[in-house]
């Protein structure tokens, strides 16, 4: 592994920790979930949730890659500075208007979700969650540019701390159902947000010269960037809501809990998607950029294929440890949303060479044409398939994705992606995903060391296979512990 990967792999070490301490949320309430919601019960939740990102990505505008890319442009602190007043002054108070004309609409949003209006009022919490939320990744992101990557652990681990005990306390100490998850949802990025941006507001000093010109390029880069990711959105969310309209909310629910199960995965990609902007932008100005980048890509993604691969072998272990009897038909679906996952992953980073050449245009139109695909395939799947129908819809809509965006990013700013290398990962997780099925049900003490023991075959297999060099898997122990040096320096 070389020394660029460990660069890039030692903020994502940072921020994989913030993400995990963060998302230590969701992992502690899994068992909670389990068994104080019924599957039904959980299937509200999910939907709202859904929702919940759909308007977090309205409220960000596109500019928490924008502001990235924008203080990455310049060295001068007095526009550094401006800029961080433009966003912080003028965001938080257009987006709270906007909060305030949706929720007169919650009654309608409650029928287009659940087709009643009964959860009217879960829809306006819904809408502070995706108001505060936003208002948190944007100062994240302002965090990321600056790689303060030990920062960013912090204000993870304060959210995280703050969600689960006001969650703990009105789930289990008030019987808070689905709204007491929901109140506990908003409270750690409402919490760190209001503070965290006042700090930064009073310590860098507010000057708002130039601001409209200035909001008018943030937002020039920013919101083509929204309808490309509210079509992702759609690509990992639309299946949901497809399940409640062609199935019910039980399917949800089964269909949720194991996306739920996918953190792991989901926090992996998080954390390297937070470290790879610095690194791509960075990196492309250099001579063998390209290349570097290309190869660093290759190595995340072994990462992010094992820790796909680990869950799916062991989700049955997984599901008998935090899950209940209601939830064990997650099982059948998972390994298809942790490929969906991965390849997602993959599709961000192909989009590398669009962003680097700050030519987004054309992103909006690739994910409107896998969004129609994936609610296509939904509607043709989900009557005969249920939640496995949606599962791999999703797989072969992503799929198109990467393809799509990959050919057109490599136009604007090629990148030699090792297709056939990246194939190989997929293939020795897939020989070893088979075997540990193969094995069926097992007791817990027989069945963990037995699937971790063949978890050992995925590496050397990589190297036989031809994806990693017997140099690169040698090396990677020293790269470890240089990333671990480097953070603990």
């Amino acid at each position: 592994m070389s020394r660029t990967t460990s660069t890039v792999a030692r903020h994502a070490l940072a921020y994989a920790t913030g993400s995990v301490v963060g998302g230590m949320t969701r992992a502690i309430l899994l068992p909670v979930i389990a068994r104080r919601l019924a599957p039904e019960e959980f299937g509200v939740f999910a939907l709202l949730l859904a929702a919940t990102n759909f308007l977090h990505l309205i409220f960000e505008w596109g500019l928490v890659t924008a502001l990235i890319k924008f203080h990455h442009e310049t060295d001068d602190a007095s526009e550094r500075r401006r800029l961080v007043s433009t966003v912080f002054l003028v965001i938080p108070i257009v987006d709270a208007l906007l909060a305030l004309a949706l929720i007169q609409f919650r009654g309608f949003a409650s029928v287009v979700l659940f087709g009643n209006d009964q959860y009217a009022s879960l829809v306006v919490i819904a809408i502070a969650i995706a108001y505060f939320g936003a208002q948190f990744q944007i100062f994240l992101s302002q965090v990321r540019a600056q790689n303060r990557s030990r920062d960013f652990v912090i204000y993870m681990a304060v959210k995280g701390v703050v969600s689960l005990g006001l969650t703990l306390w009105l789930v289990l100490g008030l019987d808070g159902g689905v709204r007491g998850f929901l109140l506990g949802t908003l409270a750690g990025p409402a919490a760190v947000s209001i503070f965290a941006i006042a700090v930064l507001l009073v310590r860098t000093g507010v000057d708002v010269k130039g601001a409209r010109a200035r909001l008018r390029r943030l937002l020039g880069f920013g919101l083509p960037l929204v309808p490309a990711a509210l079509g992702l959105w759609a690509l990992t969310h639309v299946d949901t809501y497809l399940l409640r309209v062609l199935g019910d909310l039980h399917a949800v629910g089964v269909y949720g809990f194991a996306s739920e199960l996918c953190l792991p995965i989901a926090l992996l990609m998080t954390s390297i998607h937070l470290a790879w902007p610095s690194f791509a932008f960075a990196r492309a100005r250099q001579a063998d950029g390209a290349e570097q980048i290309a190869k660093v890509f290759r190595h995340l993604f072994v990462l992010l294929v094992g820790g796909a691969l680990a869950v799916s072998v062991l989700r049955r272990e997984i599901l008998a440890v935090v899950g209940t009897e209601a939830f064990h038909e997650s099982a059948r679906v998972l390994p298809l949303l942790t490929l969906a996952t991965v390849i997602y992953g993959a599709s961000q980073a192909f989009s590398t060479g669009l962003q680097v050449a700050g030519d987004t245009r054309r992103l909006p139109f690739f994910v409107l044409l896998a969004s129609i695909t994936n609610a296509l395939l939904n509607v043709l799947l989900i009557p005969m398939f249920r939640e496995m129908g949606a599962a791999a819809a999703t797989v072969v809509t992503n799929v198109l994705l990467c393809a799509l965006v990959l050919r057109e990013s490599n136009r604007q700013f090629p990148i030699p992606f090792e297709l056939g290398r990246i194939a190989r990962v997929l293939v020795g997780a897939a020989v070893v995903l088979l075997a540990a099925d193969a094995l069926g049900e097992r007791p817990l003490a027989v069945g963990i060391p037995v699937r971790v023991a063949l978890l050992a075959v995925f590496a050397p297999m990589l190297v036989i296979l031809g994806a990693l060099s017997a140099r690169e898997l040698r090396a990677l122990p020293s790269a470890l512990a240089e990333v671990a040096r480097g953070r603990a320096a």
